[in-house]
């Protein structure tokens, strides 16, 4: 009886989502129904947040202050809770969110990658994204005056709705992942638990989420745990490197808000730091004609970044908005011997600090005491759908649909630079086999002369390999 329900809830939703597609037939589209997620019977602890005492500490030690507090914030974490902060969990691997169920919040931040991905750029729906996948580790309480590369929100709510209903990330309608959670078995006692009550709107999915990513903290690093007994455990090479950083790099990286050089001048609580003190966010690049930082949104703040947490930095290449250095090694050479002055520098000097090379190596080896390997495999931000949210094990890891959907034309891409023979099956939304093809290229051609609006179900097949993707025809 469970599954009959199952079955018609699907049908139901497949005659939904067809209807706000315009498409005029009696077909109904495929829609994979998730296993559903295997979650503990007591909820994770996400709302006791221990932050380590060094990081409470009011006090500088001006002689050895390594990577220092710059002022922690503390008041994201005393509204956790841990049924809210499950149920996003389960929505940030959920690819239901998206418009075509194929990628999910995880598909460009990786617990294995601290929450980055290792691309320059996300595929998005139907082109790149503009800017690198920034790391969500410690977002809560990290530099949290400003959110994304341009610092153009000011609130982490803000921040996690607009790429949930941006086109071109999850493209999520509202309206419709409502619909579409409320037929499942597992959402609307989730929501429940979470809320009191099975509503389901757009407000309680962004509040769960902001949850989720809020209790993600990395405070079981080397750096952590040699604070707490006078880094006695530092090797010679990784004490020279934290003494660099404290003298050359800590002023604009400090750990919590960019708060301990105002301590002389505090900083009026309805100005942010961009606003007070914008040279903080130089980082010494030349100038980007594509990308103007926030100067996109303010032309008085032209090509200034935001400066992200370096916890974790280890794991998150490629580095800078547009992830244009992809090690710690490049990343450090250019600050030693390649940033530019701008009209905003004033802490890097032009030509960069000219560190030598065991100095450099010393700085890379600092940074990578940051580490805390324990977060990449912590269940409490694990993928509680397995396997079902990722590319299967005999899938295509770097597949690609774009644009999808698309009007004239739309390209298949995938890496196939030994030209194997592939094979592609499409299918109307029916479950009618409307055509098949094999080609030994890295790319495959829809035009739209083929296709009627709707929505089709691409099948490749390579050997052992196989893959099926949603196609959206306007």
């Amino acid at each position: 009886m469970k599954n009959k329900l199952l079955l018609f809830s699907a049908l139901g939703l497949c005659v939904f989502l067809l209807s706000n597609f315009k498409i005029h037939t009696n077909s109904f589209i495929f829609t994979v129904v998730n296993e559903e997620p295997e979650l503990p019977e007591v909820p994770f602890s996400y709302e006791d947040v221990e932050f380590p005492e060094h990081l409470l500490s009011t006090e500088i030690d001006t002689l050895d202050p390594g990577y220092r507090s710059g002022g922690v914030d503390t008041l994201a974490f005393e509204l956790l809770e841990n049924d809210v902060a499950t149920l996003g969990r389960v929505l940030f691997y959920d690819k239901k969110l998206s418009a075509l169920e194929n990628i999910s919040c995880a598909s460009c931040h990786r617990q294995s990658l601290s929450f980055a991905e290792n691309k320059p750029f996300s595929e998005g729906i139907s082109a790149p994204t503009r800017r690198n996948s920034m790391h969500l580790n410690d977002i809560a309480w990290t530099n949290n005056e400003d959110f994304f590369w341009d610092m153009s929100q000011t609130d982490l709510t803000e921040m996690i709705s607009l790429p949930l209903t941006d086109e071109n990330e999850i493209g999520a309608n509202m309206d419709e992942i409502s619909v579409k959670l409320g037929l499942t078995n597992y959402y609307p006692e989730l929501f429940e638990n979470a809320f009191g009550d099975q509503e389901i709107n757009e407000g309680r999915i962004v509040d769960a989420l902001v949850n989720f990513i809020s209790s993600m903290t990395t405070f079981n690093s080397r750096f952590d745990q040699e604070a707490a007994n006078g880094f006695e455990g530092f090797t010679q090479q990784e004490n020279l490197g934290k003494e660099l950083f404290s003298i050359n790099c800590s002023t604009c990286h400090s750990q919590g808000r960019h708060a301990d050089i105002f301590i002389d001048f505090p900083m009026d609580p309805e100005t942010s730091t961009l606003e007070f003190m914008p040279f903080l966010f130089n980082n010494g690049l030349p100038e980007d004609p594509d990308d103007h930082g926030a100067g996109e949104w303010n032309p008085a703040f032209s090509n200034l970044f935001k400066l992200p947490t370096l916890r974790n930095i280890e794991l998150t290449a490629p580095y800078m908005h547009d992830g244009r250095f992809s090690s710690l090694e490049e990343v450090v050479n250019f600050y030693s011997k390649e940033s530019e002055t701008n009209e905003w520098s004033i802490f890097i000097p032009d030509g960069g600090f000219q560190f030598s090379d065991q100095e450099e190596k010393a700085l890379v080896s600092f940074l990578k005491t940051l580490t805390d390997d324990s977060f990449l495999t912590n269940p409490r931000w694990s993928d509680p759908f397995g396997n079902s949210t990722s590319i299967p094990e005999n899938g295509f890891d770097d597949l690609v649909i774009k644009p999808n959907p698309f009007s004239e034309q739309s390209i298949l891409e995938f890496d196939n630079s030994l030209g194997k023979l592939t094979s592609i099956n499409i299918y109307t939304s029916g479950g009618r086999l409307m055509k098949h093809d094999n080609f030994t290229s890295n790319t495959y051609a829809f035009n739209k002369t083929e296709f009627s609006p709707g929505i089709y179900i691409i099948e490749i097949i390579q050997g052992d390999r196989r893959q099926t993707q949603k196609l959206i025809v306007n």
